[in-house]
C-alpha cells in the first residue's frame, strides 16, 4: 500500500515522534522472486532507509545487486555513481551541489523541435566554464533552517499548507527575491540560465536529457499527466548524466537572468544575461524561470522551455536551486 502513496509515507515519517528502520530492513531482506508489487514496496523502503540510516544502505548493496527489480538496480547504480563525484556541501544549510565539468553546447531549441517557442531562439553556441549546481532544488528541510536563523524573514507563500511543507519537498512559493537572500546566507548564487540549461541536458540534444517523448519525459519529471495534481518529494525520478534530479517539472526554478523575448545578443560564455536598462526598462523587470512545474504541460519542461515571472511573484510551483563558481 506504502509504495502507491510515497508522499503519505513521508508525511507519516515527518509527523512520527519516534521513527525506526527495522521493519524497512526486514522487508528488504525477504526474497523478491517474481513478485512486482514486493519489489515497489522495496524501492520506497530503500529510500527510507537511505533517510533514517544511510549506513544501512552501504551494507545492503551486496544483497541487492542482483535484484531482479530494474528499478532497484537503478537506484543502486545512481547511488554508486553520486559516491565517485566531487560535491559541495554549503555552510550554512547543508545544501549539496555536484561539481559540473566545463564544456561548450548549443543553448536554445532547433526550429523542428516539437513544442518551442520563438523565446528560445536563435540557436547558438554557449562555452560554460565548470561550476557546482544544486543536486535538488532547495528543499523545505533546507528552507527552514534558514527561516529558524533568519527569523525577521517572511515565511514562503504556502509554507502552513500541507500539500507544499512536507521536509522534502520543493520549497515553493518564493519568490526571486527570497531565493536571493537564501543563497546569500548560504554563501551561493543563483545559476545562470545558460548554467541551468547546459547542466540539464547533461550533453544531450532532445527535447528532454531522457529523450525526445513524453514517455521519456514520464520517467524523469512531474507534469499535470503523472504528478496526481501534488507537489512532490525530490529525487524520486530518473537523475540525468550529471547526477542532477527534478531538472524537468516538479518545481520551475529562478535563475539569475532578466528575462529577453528571444536570444539575439545574449552573452556566449555563460555568464547571466542581465541588464542595467533594457527596452526602457530598469534592472528588476521580470526574471527567467526554467524546468516546468508539476501543474503544467510537458511543452514548458523541455530541456529548452523557458517563462518568466516577476521578481517579487510568489508561485505554488515555484522554487529554486543553487549554484557555486569553482573559484568564487
Amino acid at each position: 500500500m506504502f509504495a502507491k502513496s510515497p508522499e503519505l509515507v513521508e508525511v507519516c515519517l515527518d509527523d512520527a515522534a519516534e521513527i525506526t528502520p527495522k521493519p524497512f530492513l526486514e522487508l528488504l531482506a525477504l526474497p523478491p522472486e517474481k513478485d512486482t508489487e514486493l519489489w515497489a514496496r522495496q524501492l520506497v523502503a530503500l529510500r527510507i532507509v537511505e533517510r533514517l540510516d544511510p549506513d544501512a544502505v552501504i551494507n545492503l548493496k551486496a544483497h541487492l545487486k542482483k535484484h531482479p527489480s530494474p528499478q532497484v538496480r537503478a537506484w543502486l547504480k545512481e547511488r554508486a555513481m553520486q559516491a565517485g563525484q566531487e560535491v559541495f556541501i554549503s555552510k550554512p544549510g547543508g545544501y549539496e551541489l555536484v561539481n559540473i565539468p566545463g564544456g561548450v553546447f548549443l543553448m536554445g531549441s532547433p526550429w523542428q523541435e516539437a513544442g518551442r517557442y520563438e523565446s528560445e531562439s536563435p540557436l547558438h553556441e554557449v562555452q560554460v566554464p565548470g561550476f557546482y549546481m544544486g543536486r535538488y532544488p532547495v528543499t523545505n528541510e533546507e528552507y527552514a533552517r534558514f527561516l529558524k536563523e533568519n527569523p525577521n524573514v517572511k515565511e514562503p507563500a504556502f509554507w502552513a499548507d500541507r500539500q507544499f511543507n512536507q521536509t522534502k519537498q520543493p520549497v515553493v512559493g518564493v519568490s526571486w527575491e527570497d531565493a536571493q537572500r537564501y543563497a546569500a546566507w548560504a554563501g551561493l548564487r543563483l545559476p545562470s540560465e545558460a548554467e541551468w540549461e547546459y547542466a540539464c541536458r547533461a550533453g544531450s540534444k532532445t527535447r528532454y536529457y531522457s529523450g525526445d517523448t513524453d514517455e521519456d519525459f514520464n520517467r524523469v519529471g512531474w507534469y499535470s499527466v503523472n504528478s496526481g495534481s501534488q507537489l512532490h518529494t525530490v529525487g524520486e525520478k530518473e537523475p540525468n548524466g550529471f547526477g542532477l534530479y527534478d531538472m524537468h517539472g516538479n518545481v520551475w526554478e529562478w535563475v539569475e537572468d532578466d528575462w529577453h523575448n528571444n536570444y539575439k545578443g545574449a552573452p556566449d560564455d555563460g555568464q547571466a544575461w542581465v541588464d542595467k536598462s533594457w527596452l526602457g526598462m530598469k534592472q528588476g523587470s521580470d526574471r527567467v524561470m526554467r524546468g516546468g512545474g508539476w501543474s503544467g504541460g510537458a511543452r514548458g519542461c523541455r530541456s529548452a522551455g523557458r517563462s518568466d515571472g516577476a521578481p517579487g511573484d510568489r508561485g505554488r510551483s515555484v522554487g529554486f536551486r543553487l549554484a557555486r563558481s569553482v573559484n568564487p
